[in-house]
Order: structure tokens, then sequence, then C-alpha cells
């Protein structure tokens, strides 16, 4: 595993774009919400409601994945 990488997983439950310009996605997994900013890109194709599975590394996102995956380490 990767120093510092992290992963969070969940279903869109919210996508808005900051007063700051940047894209968010709010995600919630098993009553936990949790904010990520992602690119524009990812922000228009992404529907409400889809799942997701997103990993970074000090904010830096490097593996977005649909669907809820299973932890591979």
């Amino acid at each position: 595993m990767l120093k510092g990488y992290k992963e969070i997983r969940g279903t869109l439950i919210k996508k808005h774009r900051s007063i700051f310009g940047k894209y968010v996605f709010i995600l919630e997994e098993n009553g936990v919400k949790q904010k990520i900013d992602v690119g524009k890109m990812i922000f228009e194709r992404v529907e409400v409601g889809t799942e997701w599975t997103i990993g970074h590394i000090n904010g830096n996102i490097i593996n977005i994945r649909q669907g809820l995956c299973e932890n591979t380490d």
C-alpha cells in the first residue's frame, strides 16, 4: 500500500460547485458523509446516486472506480 494513500467509498448524494470554483462531490456510506474535490469532466458526467471508490494521496486524486470495491490489501 502506498504511504499516505486513503480510499473513500460511498454513494454520490450531492454535487455542487463551491464559491472558490472547485467541483465538489458529497459521498455517503453508512451514514458518514465525505467531501471530495473532483475535476470538471468527472463532475459533469457523473449522476447523483452512483457508487464510487476514490483513492487519494495528500488530497490529490489518483484513482477513481465506479461501484463499491472490496479492499485488495
